[in-house]
């Protein structure tokens, strides 16, 4: 029999709230963070259309600024693990960080890594590792991935699963602004760039009755692909690798026609990440209500890279436990630049 794997707490830090529940409520009523960055301008001089996290210091980046985004939102999924009298004998922690690009190099992965493993010690729960997926927007179905088959397996009773990214370096904002990926005057398939952290923790059934937690969500699949046709090649992407990660997700859906009412997704304003949604509809849309009606949470709050898998889940699990959900499964799906795709359906039947 294969072991239930649920979602039992999320922890969030988004430019439009500093906790799970008042960022899903943010983003349903569809309040936006997008503001003028107060000193980056663009090569038009105009200021950079940024969605950043007013309570941090905008001079503070690398690792240090990674790693203050992270603080409350690793707090915060960690609450119902503090002061259990029975608590698990340990956890690993699967940390999603973004693809190496120009403001994030390996020497800041591995500094993040060291610096949330000390985080988590100090919050009185045993965390055996932290495993570090630098895989940018997908990276977090490679670790839900790995964190769902461990614990169907028997390996881990549960895992915490997070991801943390900011695009607000002054060399990033360079890159995205040399290969017209920034959002403003001059490119009309740009980005905002965000930044935030978002965890979720992941329990089996039987060590959420032993531990006397509830579950939100059942994590019933999660697949990756990889796609060969990437962004900033002449290549034309047709979705492919999109396509199979979402087809093998849905697998999980009844041979009598059920369907997803929910999507939620990384689409950002770039023309190559539309379009390969739109191919990979033309193959699937049979399994889902509407293919055009998607949330795409980078209207309100930026493109979080690395954090957006997490998130996702938490948007998914706060509709749940506020009953505002139009169904009970929820495709997730997300594409990285070097060519990771992943999804996942999640769902709230217990």
């Amino acid at each position: 029999m294969t072991r239930a794997v649920h979602i039992v707490a999320t922890g969030a830090r988004t430019p439009i709230g500093l906790h799970s529940a008042s960022s899903a409520a943010a983003y349903r009523a569809g309040i936006s963070g997008v503001v003028q960055h107060p000193f980056m301008i663009d090569r038009a001089g105009e200021p950079v259309a940024s969605a950043l996290d007013s309570s941090i210091d905008p001079e503070l980046v690398g690792p240090e600024r990674l790693l203050a985004l992270a603080e409350s939102a690793l707090h915060e999924v960690c609450e119902p693990l503090c002061g259990i009298s029975a608590p698990l004998p340990g956890l690993p922690l699967y940390l999603c960080l973004p693809e190496l690009r120009p403001g994030f190099t390996t020497l800041d992965a591995a500094a993040v890594q060291t610096g949330l493993l000390g985080m988590v010690n100090s919050l009185d729960v045993h965390i055996t590792e932290v495993k570090v997926f630098t895989a940018g927007h997908a990276a977090g179905f490679s670790a839900l991935s790995m964190a769902r088959q461990r614990i169907q397996q028997g390996a881990l009773d549960g895992c915490l699963i997070g991801g943390v990214d900011s695009y607000l370096h002054a060399e990033t904002v360079d890159w995205l602004e040399d290969h017209l990926q920034l959002a403003g005057s001059v490119s009309r398939s740009g980005f905002v760039p965000g930044e935030g952290a978002g965890f979720c923790l992941l329990l089996s059934e039987s060590a959420c009755g032993r531990l006397g937690l509830s579950g939100i969500s059942r994590v019933t699949t999660a697949a990756i692909s990889v796609e060969t046709k990437l962004i900033k090649t002449p290549d034309v992407c047709l979705g492919v690798g999109l396509t199979a990660a979402v087809r093998e997700a849905l697998g999980v859906l009844h041979a009598g026609g059920e369907r997803i009412s929910t999507i939620i997704c990384d689409i950002n304003g770039e023309r190559y990440r539309g379009e390969e949604w739109g191919f990979a509809c033309l193959r699937l849309s049979q399994y889902l209500d509407d293919p055009t009606a998607y949330n795409s949470p980078a209207d309100c709050w930026g493109d979080l890279g690395s954090a957006s898998v997490p998130l996702f889940a938490m948007l998914a699990c706060q509709a749940t436990l506020r009953g505002y959900s139009p169904g009970p499964q929820t495709l997730l799906w997300a594409s990285s630049e070097h060519g990771l795709r992943g999804a996942a359906v999640l769902d709230a039947r217990l």
